[in-house]
């Protein structure tokens, strides 16, 4: 692990905001040695170090977001390969690369290292525990990205000298996260170990508890249509355990303006390249939704967007549409024309996401009602509220969520009641999975890895497929993104492997197992 001693000094930090008498001798630990370190500090940066992917992959595939310019990316809105983006979630979760991590090293290395190094220390079980939990997080999204990744082997290069890895079977995966989410939440004691370096909770261990059965019901979730039974099962037991109860059990990074959100500071580059997409912009304003003004705005000229004051009345708010380049958007229905040296079209409001303090969410109490609305619609929660009350607190726990981001920006409580009892909005049996999962989308926002899984899970929103004809897609959506190229030299008798247990195909129209 190169580059570890800047995480050091990050870490030891936070470490004397605890103790100002501990720590100090991790300085003369060998940068080059992270076995030595401890295991605490190790979590903070794995924590850390979680990938986040920016605007222009996963939303982009959803069509919340758009890049017409071919010159600065040609990737998902052209449904095309591009290296620089598939590969990103890859090489930040396995080497920590493309992230906004103070280390080289990314979570999966890091949290296989705690794992090796606290088994069988019964004074630190928490800490394990937590790590087995925040471990099945990153490979419960690497396998919903990519299908079959190395799993048993992964982050062994210095533990078992292994550097190629095997890449296991994504069902397999999926059924050990089970079992291990299962067991290690089960396992959190609070009259154990308190992890103080933890960034999410600060060591609250019956918040972990509720992150770690929310998690399982998102897992449990994702079989719905692959194995229902399964699901119920899976479902009924997070329930049982105890999941999210409150925007306070919300789990995401809080960044500073020193330790910055890297995907708000990609997006203080070019601004007159980012607009959002028409879908995502005409379902917030035909609707009355009151999260349009903190997610959308007008800027006077796009390039200096981020210092710029923009207009966010409702009716002046458009979406950029899907299926155009920048040389023909000229040519779309309604074309809006151009603005300074960008386009006349809504951009993101920058005093929000792309604020470089936002922080980034990972598992919400939002989504969490929204998954039990589903849930209890399909009758797998018996005992528990009713879909419409899950609905509607899911509704308002996103839109209180958005505090988070910005203190002043609070939505009424009847303001939010309002929205729900709107016609176009009230929850409905005949609609439900739509309503519910289009709230999912929107609830979503800024965190493109849930909301392109729970898309392809649940078929909604009902969006358009992008017409752009690309070189990996023959039709319809992205459903994964394709292996790096590095595995073709590197690991090429496991990425071979890998490829025919997909089905002998590796790209974008390959659907992951649970989306069949």
């Amino acid at each position: 692990m190169k580059n570890i001693t800047s995480f050091l000094i990050s870490a030891i930090c936070i470490t004397l905001a605890c103790s100002c008498n501990k720590g100090f001798d991790a300085l003369n630990v060998n940068p080059n040695n992270p076995t030595q370190l401890d295991a605490a500090f190790l979590f903070t940066n794995a924590e850390f170090s979680t990938y986040a992917s920016i605007m222009e992959t996963d939303a982009t595939v959803v069509q919340q977001f758009v890049n017409p310019f071919t010159g600065v990316t040609s990737a998902f809105n052209f449904n095309q390969v591009n290296q620089t983006y598939t590969a990103q979630r890859w090489n930040g979760e396995y080497t920590g690369t493309n992230t906004g991590a103070t280390s080289s090293a990314g979570p999966v290395q890091l949290l296989v290292q705690i794992l090796s190094q606290l088994k069988g220390n019964s004074a630190r079980t928490n800490l394990y525990n937590e790590a087995r939990i925040w471990k099945a997080y990153q490979f419960m999204t690497l396998v919903d990205t990519y299908g079959d990744v190395p799993y048993s082997e992964a982050g062994q290069a210095y533990l078992g000298n292994i550097l190629t890895p095997k890449y296991d079977n994504q069902a397999v995966i999926y059924t050990d996260l089970v079992n291990e989410i299962t067991a290690a939440t089960a396992a959190l004691d609070p009259a154990k170990d308190i992890v103080k370096a933890d960034v999410f909770y600060g060591g609250n261990v019956a918040q972990w508890k509720k992150l770690g059965y929310s998690l399982l019901l998102r897992i449990g979730m994702r079989y719905s249509k692959y194995d229902a039974a399964k699901a119920q099962t899976i479902v009924q037991a997070a329930f049982a355990g105890g999941v999210m109860a409150s925007n306070a059990d919300n789990c995401y990074l809080k960044y500073t303006t020193t330790f910055v959100n890297p995907v708000s500071q990609n997006l203080s580059t070019l601004t007159n390249t980012y607009y959002l997409a028409e879908p995502f912009v005409n379902q917030l304003k035909n609707s009355g939704d009151p999260r349009l003004k903190y997610i959308s705005g007008k800027y006077p000229n796009p390039v200096s967007a981020t210092s710029g004051v923009p207009d966010t009345t409702s009716a002046n708010q458009f979406g950029l549409p899907i299926g155009y380049s920048s040389a023909t958007l000229p040519n779309a229905p309604g074309y809006r024309g151009a603005n300074g040296s960008g386009f006349n079209y809504s951009q993101i409001n920058y005093t929000y996401l792309a604020n470089l303090t936002a922080p980034q969410f990972f598992i919400t109490y939002a989504q969490t009602q929204l998954l039990l609305a589903e849930a209890a619609f399909r009758g797998w929660i018996p005992g528990g509220s009713t879909p419409d009350v899950y609905y509607a607190n899911g509704i308002r726990g996103a839109m209180d969520q958005w505090t988070t981001y910005n203190a002043s920006a609070i939505i009424p409580l009847a303001t939010e009641n309002s929205f729900i009892n709107n016609p176009v909005n009230a929850y409905n049996a005949a609609n439900a999975l739509k309503l519910i999962n289009t709230q999912y989308w929107i609830a979503s926002w800024g965190n493109g890895p849930e909301a392109w899984a729970n898309f392809r899970r649940s078929g909604f929103p009902a969006l358009t497929p992008n017409p752009i004809s690309g070189q990996s897609i023959t039709g319809g959506f992205v459903r994964r993104y394709v292996y790096p190229t590095l595995e073709l030299s590197a690991n090429l008798a496991n990425y071979q492997a890998a490829v025919a247990d997909l089905g002998g195909a590796d790209n974008m129209d390959t659907r992951i197992f649970w989306d069949k």
